[in-house]
């Protein structure tokens, strides 16, 4: 059998993470409770499901996703849960415009000049930029604009960041009358584990800015780095769906963004401040600078 390249195995496994617990549960030999649609049983076992989340009340563990539920039900490692996904009849990905027809098609020819500007201008990892790409979570669109999918915490696209390639960020276009900062927003990690910890940035392009820079918090294992399109001294209510233990609050280093990070520490024991070093610039700045070959100030305070 081909071995997966780990870039693949890395598309591969966001696929098999997404599937309905429901279909897994069922391929894993529970049966649906008569008396309880949410609760699946079998043998030792007795699992309600919330969505993407998971909770057995015979062993007291819970978790979220598809593997994680094949990891706890098997007691097996993520790789051979990942091989029992592989297997299951019906896996097909379906494209993010499926899932939200309102969300701007795909525009391959102009890609290019939006790839251009994003890496060129704007200083993004091309590497991490392909990832984006290769998981279906930035295209170009029929304007030549490069468009970041938001999606809420199980991953389904919710709407569109747009930035225009010659112009400022404008958010939730496209999405009907329900802004992606309710229901979702761009986000991703390095790491295929369900998020334990969040950053949040303003826009698409810092949150890919703070992964290119390799900022701490985006570095840590089950983080994930999400755009939450503002500067809000609220946390968006889908976030909490991951019931995050962490929270790193990487709004712009301006008097606005200070402000608001300062009014969300106070209404959360989770948030840690986490600002760009120099007054006045965002992680985007902060990562041309670097590319430029400036000298960055580095914040070596404990992260708890």
């Amino acid at each position: 059998m081909r071995q997966l390249h780990p870039w693949d195995r890395r598309l591969r496994a966001e696929e098999l993470r997404g599937r309905p617990l429901e279909d897994v549960a069922r391929a894993l030999g529970y049966r649906r409770d008569p008396d309880d649609d949410a609760r699946w049983r079998r043998l030792g076992s007795v699992v309600s499901i919330n969505r993407f989340m998971f909770y057995d009340h015979l062993r007291g563990e819970g978790g979220a996703g598809a593997v994680d539920l094949v990891v706890h039900a098997q007691r097996c490692t993520v790789p051979d849960a990942l091989a029992f996904l592989a297997k299951m009849p019906g896996l097909s990905r379906r494209p993010p415009e499926c899932l939200c027809p309102r969300l701007p098609h795909p525009q391959e020819r102009h890609w290019p000049a939006v790839e251009r500007y994003l890496v060129d201008e704007r200083g993004l990892s091309p590497v991490l930029l392909a990832l984006c790409r290769d998981l279906g979570l930035v295209h170009a669109d029929r304007n030549g604009n490069a468009v970041f999918v938001c999606r809420d915490a199980a991953g389904g696209a919710t709407g569109a960041e747009i930035v225009p390639t010659g112009g400022q960020c404008r958010a939730a276009a496209g999405v009907g009358e329900a802004a992606p900062l309710a229901r979702g927003g761009f986000w991703i990690s390095w790491e295929l584990d369900w998020p334990h910890s969040v950053l949040i940035a303003k826009s698409a392009i810092d949150a890919l800015s703070a992964l290119s820079l390799q900022l701490m918090p985006a570095e840590l294992r089950e983080c994930a780095v999400v755009s939450i399109a503002a500067v809000t001294p609220s946390l968006p209510a889908w976030i909490e769906d991951w019931n995050p233990r962490r929270i790193f609050c990487a709004y712009d280093a301006t008097p606005g963004g200070d402000d608001a990070a300062e009014r969300l520490f106070r209404k959360d024991s989770r948030v840690v401040r986490v600002r760009p070093a120099l007054d006045g610039d965002d992680w985007n700045d902060m990562r041309r600078r670097d590319l430029q070959g400036n000298m960055l100030e580095i914040d070596d305070r404990p992260i708890g």
